[in-house]
């Protein structure tokens, strides 16, 4: 399994930028793991995770939760960890190269965004799709991601697509729960 002997439970921080996403995988996960909730955006979201690091020791950054479709392809509940997260305008950020690769290939996915403000168009999701190639999109991966990597922390941005095109945001809430139970059980199977 991915994570098994990897690092140990109090090595691992599981951070998600919403509290609701942060409560519902302590509650489906257990308690031995360490939690964070970052807050939204990517600037807020890097500030707070900073602010806890220079607290707190960790060896993995699990940055995880919920992330919009890009891709027309993919399904709502499908779950993802893009090797790489871009920024409009920055250089992208890699996850470990080791742990990814050792992924079950249903998880690999190449490219995800990290936007200023939710994506709420079929016609805005298909234009960043083309523009970047990107899977799948969220407010807060590549700040998270670009942060531990200056600090010399292992990580990886694990998401399930929690809104589609089709679905917009009322979906995000009506499967939230499905969506959560999905995530947790894909983070279990790679050894949590």
């Amino acid at each position: 399994m991915l994570f098994e002997g990897t690092v140990a439970a109090g090595d691992l921080l599981i951070a998600c930028a919403l509290n609701p996403e942060t409560s519902a995988l302590e509650r489906r996960l257990g308690k031995e793991y360490s939690f964070f909730t970052t807050g939204l955006g990517v600037r807020s979201s890097r500030k707070n995770l900073q602010e806890h690091l220079n607290r707190n020791q960790y060896g993995l950054l699990l940055f995880s939760g919920t992330a919009g479709q890009l891709d027309p392809a993919l399904e709502m509940g499908t779950v993802v960890c893009p090797r790489l997260w871009t920024f409009p305008g920055s250089r992208p950020v890699c996850c470990d190269p080791d742990l990814w690769n050792r992924l079950d290939e249903r998880f690999q996915w190449e490219l995800g965004l990290t936007v200023r403000r939710p994506v709420l168009t079929r016609k805005g999701r298909l234009r960043l799709f083309e523009d970047y190639g990107a899977s799948v999109c969220d407010m807060e991966s590549f700040g998270a991601l670009e942060l531990a990597l200056q600090l010399g922390i292992t990580c990886l941005s694990i998401k399930v697509v929690s809104d589609t095109a089709e679905s917009g945001i009322s979906g995000f809430w009506r499967e939230f729960e499905a969506n959560m139970d999905r995530l947790a059980e894909a983070l279990r199977s790679l050894g949590l």
